[in-house]
């Protein structure tokens, strides 16, 4: 008679063998259990906590940048050096030691022009400028005056004038555009030995230094020679002024400024007065809509999807209630040179009842991102401009200011008009409304669900 195999017969091994297998694998669970309970010891439920907000408080306030001005900044740091740099440049340029060039090339480095200078370049500024203080509304340069010395600034603000009656202080001249700290003036002059354009004036108190013709020629010449030949190839390349002759190209880089900027700094802070054209020869800048939260329209919550003016855009909202743990609002740190015009002013006040919870702070919408080959103003400079309030905020990028009155001076009827084609709209007013009110929705919704799951 067959007995049945007991626990050591044929299949014994079989079963051994999966019992190991589950042991195995009821180990490793174990393992993982416990450095999962280890992990969640180790990351306390108030830190994982405070980590969500943090994070969603960093994201409100993603465009911070808006409040930080390199030129301002730089101004504020070098002002502190000023007492010092106005001290060794009154030793006479022969009697500068090595130790003195050193210092001043020292307080000289958070000037944006200087600082893009090769060193060598710079410690021969340094050993033969000349340092000079303008009150304001004082006269620098006159129009038709032979050059005989260039500038660089090192604080303050200047006007350039379309006509030397700007001395009259109570003549309206024609702002052709305005220079600013690490802007060099008259250089392009001295190149070219043309008299001198325009007239320049002090809008405020400046700070300068003083380059001589022969010190011109000497070290800065040749570079600013290939500066001046790069500007007028862009503009010659650009598709704009394909259909202008070589005098007017020549007198647009001759006017023109040209000036880099790092990630961060705000380049046109108000679209409304600015004097310029930005052209980008290189990097890339975005374009910010201001729109108040408080004076969004709840009637409209559909946002039109199809709109390729707003597909890639999107909206910074000022942190609201728990959020708000660094203590700053975005509608705080910025502050906009002018404010809504009159006329905007009462078409805001006919708007229906604020959306409810909406913050009152002011929020940015990003409606495009210029790069290589584009340009900012023309649409402002041609007279068809939006109602918007734009910034424009770099990311890294080289560009061409050319003061809006000298192009529309030189261009002509038909060109204007062929021009116009050109300008990319802008959407409108009520387009973002309807956009902020739909991101808005959305933001909530997801800070109700990470608030629901820190819960648990």
């Amino acid at each position: 008679m067959a007995h049945a195999p007991g626990p050591e017969g044929p299949s014994a091994p079989r079963w051994a063998s999966a019992r190991e297998r589950f042991q195995k694998a009821a180990g490793i669970l174990a393992h993982v259990c416990g450095l999962t309970l280890l992990m969640k010891r180790y990351i306390e439920k108030s830190q994982a906590k405070e980590w969500a907000q943090f994070y969603l408080s960093i994201k409100n306030h993603s465009a911070d940048e808006l409040s930080f001005d390199m030129s301002n900044f730089s101004r504020c740091n070098l002002s502190k050096d000023f007492a010092k740099l106005k001290t060794l440049m009154f030793i006479q340029p022969k009697q500068r030691s090595q130790k003195n060039l050193q210092e001043i090339q020292l307080c000289l480095k958070k000037n944006r022009s200087f600082h893009s200078l090769p060193k060598e370049v710079q410690l021969q500024l340094c050993q033969t400028a000349i340092y000079q203080e303008l009150e304001a509304e004082s006269m620098l340069l006159r129009q038709g005056h032979v050059p005989l010395e260039c500038y660089l600034v090192l604080a303050g603000c200047l006007k350039v004038m379309s006509s030397s009656r700007s001395m009259n202080k109570n003549t309206n001249s024609e702002i052709l555009s305005e220079v600013e700290e690490g802007d060099f003036i008259g250089e392009i002059c001295l190149l070219t030995n043309t008299n001198r354009p325009a007239s320049i004036s002090c809008k405020t108190d400046v700070k300068l230094l003083v380059i001589s013709k022969d010190d011109f020629y000497c070290f800065l010449a040749q570079r600013i020679q290939e500066q001046y030949q790069e500007t007028c190839s862009f503009l010659r390349s650009f598709p704009l002024f394909f259909s202008w002759p070589k005098e007017k190209i020549d007198l647009l880089a001759h006017c023109s400024l040209r000036r880099y900027y790092r990630a961060g700094p705000t380049i046109i802070s108000d679209n409304f007065i600015s004097h310029f054209l930005v052209f980008i020869i290189s990097g890339r800048c975005r374009i910010l809509a201001q729109v108040n939260c408080a004076e969004i329209s709840v009637c409209s919550c559909i946002m039109k999807t199809g709109s390729s003016t707003l597909k890639n855009a999107h909206a910074v909202f000022p942190p609201r209630g728990p959020l708000d743990v660094t203590g700053r609002s975005l509608g705080t740190t910025v502050s906009p040179r002018t404010s809504f015009s009159a006329a905007r002013k009462k078409t805001l006040d006919t708007k229906k009842t604020p959306l409810q919870g909406l913050s009152s702070a002011t929020c940015f919408v990003e409606i495009r991102v210029l790069e290589q080959g584009e340009v900012f103003g023309l649409a402002e400079a041609l007279g068809s401009s939006c109602d918007l309030h734009l910034y424009l905020i770099s990311e890294g990028v080289e560009c061409i200011f050319i003061p809006k009155n000298l192009f529309l001076t030189e261009a002509s009827t038909d060109f204007r008009r062929s021009a116009s084609e050109l300008v990319c709209a802008y959407p409108t007013e009520e387009a973002l409304r309807e956009y902020l009110v739909e991101q808005q929705v959305w933001n909530e919704y997801k800070a109700r669900l990470l608030a629901q799951q820190l819960k648990k």
